[in-house]
């Protein structure tokens, strides 16, 4: 597993729940959706820098395992990193990912994280693909974001709202406190990346609570502390 070294070399060039969490429900309509009440200045970001900067650095992942398909979304960072989620690759026995604008590129699982909904795959070294960036300033109440991601592996789609607030992380096997948002994620937008207005990465999507038609981030500080490879481990075979 190559994580260690990897992540170490682009940190510094980067300054499923369980429970009563369901999985995610039926995908809107396809394209991309801005669907929250969002001011004229945060609707002009959306639907220039961010949007179009938020295609580039997200790829669909399919996932086939032992006995099942999985489909996700997940973000590039510097480094060829590509994070997602670790319920989209239980078992994995092939992976692929694909870009906003068709192409397949090849990847392998580099691991997945102990204790929480996280994992990470590396992507081949002559593969060069628009990388995200990580805000470490944590989300704020009522602030706008964008959940980015590929619906039921179909077109990807950028969906608006904003931040309702933090929830325990204990509740739902994660280590610190969650992000939740009021924009609809449905399954597929697993992995894929929680953007701030400047399309900054804030968070890692990773369910949905259908019952109050709100969605589950993991925030980049949870991930910044996995990526120092010390709480991946390689993915079990069947």
């Amino acid at each position: 597993m190559r994580v260690r070294g990897t992540v170490t070399a682009a940190l510094a060039a980067i300054a499923f729940a369980a429970g009563c969490v369901a999985p995610p429900e039926d995908p809107p309509s396809a394209g991309p959706t801005i669907d929250v009440d969002l001011d004229r200045s945060a609707r002009t970001v959306a639907a220039t820098s961010v949007e179009r900067r938020a295609q580039e650095v997200t790829v669909r992942i399919r996932s086939l395992g032992c006995d099942q398909l999985g489909l996700g979304s997940g973000f590039v960072l510097p480094g060829g990193l590509v994070v997602t989620n670790r319920h989209v690759l239980e078992q994995p026995v092939e992976v692929s990912i694909n870009t906003w604008d068709g192409r397949s590129v090849p990847t392998e699982v580099d691991g997945v994280a102990t204790d929480s909904d996280l994992a990470v795959l590396q992507l081949a070294e002559d593969v060069e693909l628009p990388t995200a960036e990580l805000r470490t300033d944590p989300v704020r109440t009522d602030e706008p974001v964008f959940a980015v991601g590929y619906p039921q592996g179909g077109p990807i789609t950028v969906s608006a709202g904003r931040v309702v607030g933090l929830v325990d992380g204990s509740l739902l096997g994660e280590p610190a406190d969650v992000i939740r948002i009021d924009a609809p994620i449905v399954q597929g937008n697993s992995g894929g990346p929680l953007l701030d207005a400047d399309g900054l990465v804030v968070g890692v999507v990773f369910a949905a609570e259908p019952s109050r038609g709100t969605g589950l981030a993991v925030p980049v500080a949870t991930l910044l502390q996995r990526l120092d490879g010390t709480q991946l481990r390689a993915p079990e075979g069947c």
